[in-house]
């Protein structure tokens, strides 16, 4: 069964609530009249600092519901839209259980997301979330995790933008990277993940993965990265080659009028995430290479 969640947090990266209508914005395009599990989050509320974290009294418990939702459910694939990566924890730590540690998990991100309260100089939990997927993390999150991630089964792709202490973390796990220039060969990546023997995969999309100049509307907009031609075929290519029982879509925050939100969308169909009975590549690339 697959299972569409709308998980439109906000509370983990501060107190702008605008990756909350990002989420909205896209949930209404990709999700159509297809039937959606939403994570109630409340649009205004008063947050404080607990255990080096902002906001961790409102996200831990709902992180807490979801999961406990999910195992209920009992979903084999998933497709969330979500406001920050603080919304992954669920979804991947549920699927890490489903399918016993055969998960190879795909980060497209600028960013890490490999902080842990100690080290973030922010506490905002979106650059928590892998490291918190990987045990380092609030007990609130680790503790209700049957099953934590080992760096084995963590593909950094895109990754540009990072704290001292993430690339010391990094360098310390040998977390795989696959650079920005290799999203044109995604052979490089599809093989180290064959290589590594997983069958099944996760697929993270922050939206500022993409170069800006091809895309700029997502949270973080970061300088350099792949255009959306170039996330695409990668995308196409780790279905072809995986079982991918996931995905997501976040970060999605609108700074200005523009195509956006139809090239997401474009993004989306033609990768095949949003059909009946999982991730699949259907459509060609139609993206111009603009970086």
């Amino acid at each position: 069964m697959k299972l569409a969640i709308s998980y439109p947090e906000w509370q983990g990266c501060g107190e702008n609530p605008a990756v909350y209508f990002g989420a909205l914005k896209v949930i209404e395009r990709i999700f159509n009249d297809e039937d959606f599990v939403h994570v109630d989050v409340p649009i205004e509320e008063m947050l404080e600092v607990t255990k080096g974290v902002f906001g961790l009294n409102s996200i831990a418990p709902r992180f807490q519901r979801t999961i406990h939702d999910l195992r209920q459910r009992n979903p084999s694939t998933i497709l969330m839209v979500g406001g920050t990566c603080g919304a992954e924890i669920a979804p991947v730590g549920y699927l890490n259980e489903k399918y016993d540690g055969d998960l190879a998990v795909v980060w497209l991100d600028a960013h890490g997301d490999l902080n842990t309260p100690e080290s973030s100089t922010s506490g905002h939990f979106h650059g928590m979330a892998l490291r918190t997927l990987l045990g380092e993390g609030p007990e609130e999150y680790t503790s209700f995790l049957g099953r934590q991630l080992t760096p084995q089964q963590v593909f950094l792709a895109g990754t540009r933008e990072l704290d001292l202490p993430e690339q010391a973390f990094i360098e310390k796990s040998a977390i795989s990277v696959t650079l920005s220039e290799d999203f044109a060969t995604p052979k490089m990546l599809t093989d180290r993940i064959s290589a590594a023997g997983f069958k099944n995969g996760y697929v993270h999309l922050d939206l500022d993965v993409f170069n800006p100049n091809s895309f700029s509307n997502s949270l973080m907009p970061t300088r350099g990265g792949p255009s959306v031609a170039e996330v695409q075929l990668l995308i196409q290519a780790l279905a072809k080659s995986l079982n991918v029982v996931g995905f997501s879509v976040v970060e999605y925050c609108e700074h200005r009028k523009d195509d956006s939100i139809k090239t997401l969308t474009e993004l989306i169909d033609n990768c095949g995430v949003a059909s009946e009975g999982g991730v699949e590549p259907t459509r060609p690339c139609q993206f111009p290479d603009t970086t």
